[in-house]
């Protein structure tokens, strides 16, 4: 979900529950966060790592959340921090076990929002790497990141009444709840239409066009479904493992290359993986990529597909494994 989103909801039921500023300050830092990931992220480019230290990583966790949380309350609390924002926002950060219960309350909803979209969050880590995910919306919603941009600019430029605040946030709950319904009514059409143990659908920008995955233990299997049509696609069936030339020692070296933490991290965003494994003079080359998010760009511009992952090239010599 977008940032405006995630500030807006805390925002609205911190006012509309009539709490003191402190609180709905706490209340909407808590809801932003988990956002303040770039620096891991950046880290995480420059030293690869298996751990999540990416957007979505740890930050998006219930510990490691409200760890951050109180961080940045008090980071926001500075003084110097505090006259900077405050020439464009008024909010009074202070930091106490009131104003940290609330922004953990603030957390809680920022989670929730990313889990009801695509790929979701590691809600339970460091306990497990998982990503949760209901699967509802698309990682970022067209319609309702226009309209809170819109509600926040409002908001900034004209202090409102109470009245207003309720009507508005109303109106935004409403817009949120429909096209939430709306999704999950087209998330439930498309699933009923498949048999089997392990199927899985996929948002898009579009709530009415879907990814179907079908997969078993040896293939993937991609459709796409349109509620408003009905109609479904075959797109495309993916093998797990395509070997395309022999060699020795493919599983070892395989293994090999698994352990690298930038395969560990592809695969933890990928919505499945297939591999196409070579072998030229004694060298394992491994393609991973994701036949779902292939599906997904298929006709989009090159930037639009490097920026939505890709595929990762792994070579391995006597289990060395490196990145290409």
């Amino acid at each position: 979900m977008d940032l405006f989103s995630h500030a807006l909801l805390p925002y609205f039921f911190g006012t509309l529950l009539k709490r003191k500023k402190e609180e709905v300050t706490a209340f909407v830092i808590g809801g932003i966060a988990p956002d303040f990931d770039i620096i891991p992220f950046i880290v995480n480019y420059l030293i690869p790592t298996s751990f999540l230290i990416t957007h979505r990583g740890i930050t998006h966790s219930f510990i490691f959340g409200f760890i951050t949380a109180i961080i940045v309350l008090y980071l926001a609390g500075r003084a110097r921090i505090k006259e900077k924002v405050r020439k464009y926002i008024d909010y009074e950060p202070v930091v106490n076990l009131n104003t940290v219960a609330f922004a953990g309350a603030g957390i809680l909803i920022h989670l929730f929002l990313d889990f009801i979209t695509s790929r979701g969050v590691p809600l339970l880590f460091p306990i497990n790497y998982a990503r949760y995910s209901a699967e509802i919306f698309f990682y970022t919603d067209i319609l309702l990141s226009i309209a809170s941009f819109a509600i926040v600019i409002y908001l900034l430029k004209k202090p409102l009444k109470k009245h207003t605040v309720l009507k508005i946030s109303l109106l935004f709950l409403l817009l949120f709840a429909a096209l939430g319904a709306l999704r999950i009514e087209e998330k439930t059409q498309a699933m009923d239409l498949f048999n089997g143990s392990d199927i899985r659908t996929y948002s898009t920008m579009n709530p009415f066009d879907w990814y179907v995955q079908v997969g078993n233990a040896d293939n993937i299997q991609v459709y796409e479904y349109n509620g408003l049509s009905g109609e479904v696609n075959y797109n495309i069936t993916v093998p797990r493992l395509i070997v395309l030339s022999e060699g020795e020692n493919m599983q070892k070296e395989l293994d090999a290359a698994d352990e690298l933490p930038q395969v560990k991290m592809f695969k933890w965003r990928a919505y499945s993986v297939a591999i196409n494994a070579s072998n030229e003079n004694r060298i394992w080359k491994f393609e991973y990529f994701d036949p779902v998010q292939d599906a997904m760009v298929r006709n989009a511009p090159r930037i639009i597909k490097r920026g939505m992952g890709g595929r990762l090239n792994v070579t391995v010599l006597e289990a060395k494994a490196k990145t290409n």
